[in-house]
């Protein structure tokens, strides 16, 4: 029920704040934002044993000489994160702050740029915590998802023509876990941005049956890049999802059909028309979700492609953000319950009947005491 409070409380707010103060500048928006973001912050920050690896991360308090195995492997942001965490002893649950405060303040960066480029918030707040599940993983994921956060910064970044910036988000992402040297891919995505719509959405349906062609690479393709992670190719991790759980994963794919056919078929939504900064921001963004999407394919036979495709997750976001700028500029009241419906209903499901892992909220401060 937390998820829900903070889902529909998080959007309304983000929807009076654009429609009566919409400021775009830094300060008055930190401030307007703060309520939200300060229960974003603490739902994760004060969780108690959610998800496999609470006790894992709690544990490393007592237990300091472990964490030398992240300096080793590289991943110094979450080293030198808890490594000042028990030098001042500031007890086991404060790595969950530490991370969640990191996470929050990318969040609030990123929504801040894609708010000056005249996105609606409440819309990619909206589709955030629903369809992306950053949220929920990043309380169980902490290295992977601090990494996850730092990638749709460097993607604004790096649309704004920011290289310096853009490789300060790169590395503090593959620092914080290796997974994400797989933000790498982002600087050659750019070339692809000159490509028509039609050809972008050729390229959409081509890549799956493209990726299984070349499937049988990907061994020489880890070794060559992801070294690190070359023992996983004999291990669990490589084990392929089932179809059954690849179908799950596509359930938006209805939504991202129908993308194309307005996207196709139909004259722009108006923000594309009226501002540069956005069509900047948006051409680059279906880029980026069109190469990356079929990456699941791949988990088929290697299942950890899977988490390297949840590293651009974020991207999802975009192509249904048009659907609803679409269907709200042509007042299709209809169709946007029926989008918010489709959206909301498995969502609902997850956190409440559903709910197991990191969707099954439990909170520090009442097992403290």
């Amino acid at each position: 029920m937390i998820y829900l409070l903070l889902l529909f409380g998080g959007t309304i707010y983000f929807f009076l704040d654009e429609k009566y103060l919409n400021s775009k500048k830094f300060l008055s928006v930190f401030f307007i934002w703060f309520p939200i973001l300060f229960f974003y912050f603490i739902f994760p920050a004060t969780q108690y044993n959610v998800g496999t690896d609470y006790f894992t991360y709690r544990n490393y308090y007592a237990q300091p000489d472990l964490i030398e195995l992240y300096r080793i492997k590289g991943e110094l942001v979450f080293y030198y994160i808890y490594r000042f965490i028990v030098e001042n002893q500031l007890g086991e649950q404060s790595i969950f702050y530490f991370c969640t405060f990191f996470n929050t303040c990318l969040l609030f960066f990123t929504m801040f740029k894609l708010r000056k480029a005249n996105f609606n918030i409440a819309i990619i707040f909206f589709l955030f915590l629903t369809i992306t599940g950053i949220y929920h993983n990043q309380m169980n994921g902490l290295r992977a998802y601090m990494g996850v956060m730092c990638i749709p910064l460097a993607f604004v970044y790096l649309a704004e023509n920011k290289l310096i910036k853009t490789a300060v988000l790169i590395i503090l992402a593959i620092s914080s876990h290796f997974s994400s040297v797989v933000s790498l891919l982002l600087l050659p995505m750019k070339i692809l941005i000159p490509l028509s719509n039609r050809k972008l959405a050729f390229l959409f349906f081509l890549l799956p049956f493209i990726y299984v062609s070349l499937m049988q690479l990907v061994p020489s393709f880890v070794n060559l890049f992801f070294f690190r992670y070359s023992h996983y190719l004999n291990s669990d991790y490589a084990t392929g999802i089932s179809l059954i759980n690849l179908f799950s994963k596509l359930y938006y794919l209805p939504l991202f059909v129908f993308f194309w056919f307005v996207y196709l078929k139909r004259k722009p939504i108006s923000i594309y028309c009226e501002s540069s900064v956005f069509r900047k921001y948006f051409d680059f963004s279906i880029v980026v979700w069109v190469v990356t999407y079929w990456f699941i394919i791949l988990s088929l036979e290697y299942g950890f492609f899977f988490r390297l495709q949840s590293a651009f997750i974020f991207f999802y976001i975009f192509p249904i953000y048009y659907l609803y700028q679409y269907l709200i500029d042509s007042k299709s009241w209809r169709r946007v319950s029926f989008l918010s419906v489709y959206i909301l209903a498995p969502y609902v499901l997850k956190v409440t009947y559903m709910a197991s892992g990191e969707y099954n909220y439990s909170n520090y401060l009442f097992y403290s005491f």
